[in-house]
């Protein structure tokens, strides 16, 4: 069966990432801060708020009007449980081992008494989500972020997170348990990712996301910085550095300028003797005869 195979493969990458991970190195987002596609980037951004501004806010609205507070807080709790498994296989790629058996213990108590996650009973009996992707483990292998990226309809993302992405879409076991048990139905994915959206766009309203973006002077760049930063946090799970750890080059030298720290002799070289100013020569004093 094609999911038992892929579990046997992520088991074994597991197994040689454990060593690989010892001592995280958190990318860099240099690149992403630069920014060098911005021009393609807001582009992209003003198609998204277009979208969003006509079809998902309005949808969203409805969605947040027709279901009860406690059923969307079921939803979010539902779609969280249904990516415990992605936290899973990523916290042992980045050789978090004593976390991924704490998500183990978090989907297994959620996906019982929590009546398939609806109810998050792990939270309150001291097994908080711990969320992993692929793009983190990027990130904690060294990989840099590469350029800031906007995607159609996905949003702010970076190059490495892109392809940690794909690679979530790749390992997720769920849809390939999905598609044992309830067969292959594009109204089923369908249906998960619409929901996903709508749930996501819920949580931005009840987060005041509209408020900041409508009193912001540069929407796009007030994205960007919240992305990055949330990111970071992420990555670092909740205590990322003050500055970048990217080592900055030294700017080039002056033409006989010393480099810093460089060691000087305490004595200079030998310098010719300046030569003496002449003196002025006083004439003999004469006595009147």
């Amino acid at each position: 069966m094609r999911f038992q195979f892929l579990m046997r493969a992520a088991a074994s990458l597991a197994v040689l990432a454990v060593g690989a991970c010892a001592t995280p190195h958190p990318g860099s987002i240099a690149d992403a801060q630069r920014d060098p596609w911005e021009k393609t980037n807001r582009k992209i951004y003003a198609l998204n708020r277009g979208l969003d501004r006509y079809a998902l806010k309005p949808a969203s609205n409805v969605y947040r009007a027709v279901v009860p507070g406690a059923a969307r807080r079921g939803v979010t709790n539902g779609l969280n449980n249904i990516t415990e498994p992605t936290s899973f296989i990523n916290a042992i790629l980045q050789g978090k081992i004593k976390q991924a058996f704490r998500t183990v213990d978090r989907f297994l108590i959620n996906s019982t008494i929590g009546i398939a996650g609806l109810a998050d009973q792990a939270t309150d009996l001291g097994r908080p989500e711990e969320p992993e992707d692929f793009g983190q483990t990027l990130a904690v292998w060294g990989v840099k972020s590469g350029p800031y990226v906007m995607l159609p309809f996905f949003g702010p993302s970076t190059l490495r997170d892109t392809v940690g992405l794909a690679g979530d879409f790749a390992s997720d076991p769920v849809p390939y348990v999905r598609r044992d048990v309830l067969g292959k139905s594009i109204l089923i994915t369908g249906g998960q990712f619409g929901l996903t959206a709508l749930d996501l766009r819920s949580k931005l309203t009840d987060a005041g996301a509209d408020n900041v973006l409508d009193s912001s002077l540069d929407e796009y760049a007030t994205v960007k910085s919240a992305f990055l930063q949330r990111r970071q946090s992420q990555i670092y799970d909740g205590s990322p550095p003050d500055e970048d750890d990217e080592p900055v080059e030294d700017a080039p030298l002056a033409p006989g300028a010393t480099p810093p720290g460089a060691a000087t002799p305490a004595d200079g070289p030998p310098t010719a003797p300046s030569p003496a100013a002449p003196q002025a020569s006083t004439p003999p004093a004469t006595t009147p005869q």
